[in-house]
């Protein structure tokens, strides 16, 4: 259950006569190409570059630097009822410096992201950016327009929790794998032999 702020709620109850206007956060953490470190850029949809009080995962406010200017989209998440994976669309302008150094110097298998979104009252900000989705960056394309075509980039964000509850476990129970774990581990030694006895566990 999402839990927003009043005054943004007010804003949504009053768009079917006052109309409304979005405003979308994208935070994303890649890891360096160079140094391999982890580096977090922040994208908004507005014009300029602004700091905010965004909403946390675990509820409270931290305070990001986003870029402004770079055409950011951010698709509406699907919800369902069961543990289907519907990823969301995070697109950015192919021109813009700060999308291509996203797109190009940092390596984004896997990188974590943040959406927020909230609406304009009146000229600002009716709130707080609410969060909007946590998930990982499942692909990453960069359209190279020709004369007089749109490029850009688009991000494909997996839903992390769901992620990490489809991925399969490659590992074995045989003795050998629990030997890379440790030398000494003689948990599964007789596994090859019992696999293949079969044992009587009552008297004729």
């Amino acid at each position: 259950m999402k839990i927003l702020e009043p005054s943004l709620i007010s804003s949504l109850q009053a768009a079917r006569d006052e109309g409304i206007a979005p405003v979308y956060f994208a935070w994303i953490e890649g890891r360096s190409r160079d140094t391999g470190t982890v580096e977090g850029l922040g994208f908004w949809s507005g014009d300029d570059d602004h700091s905010f009080n965004v909403q946390t995962p675990s509820g409270g406010l931290t305070s990001r630097a986003y870029i402004g200017g770079c055409n950011l989209t951010i698709s509406d998440p699907t919800y369902v009822a069961d543990w289907t994976d519907n990823p969301i669309s995070i697109g950015l302008s192919q021109i813009a410096d700060a999308a291509q150094y996203l797109a190009r110097g940092l390596d984004l298998r896997l990188a974590y992201v943040e959406t927020h979104v909230t609406t304009w009252d009146s000229g600002r900000l009716s709130s707080n950016p609410q969060l909007h989705w946590i998930g990982i960056v499942d692909d990453a394309q960069i359209s190279t327009p020709s004369a007089g075509g749109d490029g850009g980039i688009n991000l494909t964000v997996r839903s992390e929790l769901l992620s990490q509850m489809s991925t399969v476990n490659p590992a074995k129970s045989s003795d050998a794998h629990q030997k890379r774990r440790s030398s000494g581990d003689l948990f599964s030694v007789y596994s090859g032999m019992i696999r293949s006895r079969k044992t009587q566990w009552w008297n004729e």
